[in-house]
């Protein structure tokens, strides 16, 4: 008499890096919405400064050259305010009310954690762009000659301005601290980005700056200036700015509060 073989208990699937970076993501999605302080330094202020630039400077907008200064003022007011600081102080706060290490403790890996709370940032400034681009179109802001390139110049800033803003969390004890420990990296990109304006005969030394290597995208975007090696450079540089600071953070980074 043959004996049936027993079945295999159901292993439950445990879910994926993708399935854990959405959920963390929507997590953080309904902290940001429930802080008033974050919201606003999230979603209406840069939105504000945007709208100010405009404003102020829609009339100087007569060359692809001007536009392309003021699309790259715009982006840096609201990727600077709405990622970055922004960034800073969430991973400042989460750490100090020990959420990190929560999240730590459980399954997920810290690349996962970190593109979890830092993904819903950059979306929704994305999407904040997004629309003060159909708006400055509306107003009647030319389009780029080479809209990749300015994509491209954009999607790498807002990816910069993430891991830049964790790496500085490092060093930013508090959600109070941040207002200071992201002023000279504010300080940097906006003097970069004019800097690159200056003929100095240092531009080859601007372009790797963070401002500087934004500058020449979009203007190259624009049609100011050709698609040339200076160009290979200056995304080169930005792509080194994105990566350097998450390789220095991934082996720095603090999960709990000293």
């Amino acid at each position: 008499m043959s004996t049936l073989a027993p079945i295999p208990a159901a292993t439950p699937h445990s879910p994926s890096a993708a399935s854990r970076v959405t959920s963390i993501a929507l997590m953080e999605l309904r902290i940001i919405f429930r802080n008033k302080t974050v919201l606003l330094g999230a979603v209406l202020m840069p939105i504000a400064m945007a709208v100010y630039f405009f404003y102020f400077g829609a009339e100087q907008m007569v060359s692809p050259a001007s536009t392309a200064v003021m699309a790259g003022l715009t982006l840096m007011a609201v990727a600077l305010l709405g990622v970055y600081l922004t960034a800073t102080t969430t991973m400042a706060t989460r750490r100090e009310e020990l959420f990190l290490k929560r999240l730590r403790s459980g399954e997920s890996s810290d690349a996962v954690i970190w593109l979890g709370m830092l993904v819903p940032i950059v979306t929704l400034v994305a999407g904040q762009l997004a629309v003060i681009a159909v708006g400055f179109g509306m107003a009647g802001m030319d389009a780029p000659a080479r809209p990749l390139v300015v994509l491209g110049a954009v999607l790498g800033f807002l990816a910069l301005c993430a891991t830049v803003g964790m790496f500085t969390s490092i060093y930013t004890p508090s959600a109070a601290a941040a207002q200071i420990t992201t002023l000279p990296f504010f300080a940097v990109v906006f003097a970069s980005f004019f800097w690159t304006a200056f003929d100095d005969g240092f531009e080859t030394l601007s372009r790797l700056t963070p401002g500087g290597a934004l500058q020449n995208l979009l203007m190259a975007g624009w049609g100011a200036i050709p698609l040339d090696v200076s160009t290979a450079g200056a995304a080169a540089a930005l792509l080194a700015w994105i990566v350097v600071p998450y390789l220095v953070a991934s082996r720095r980074f603090r999960w709990e509060k000293r």
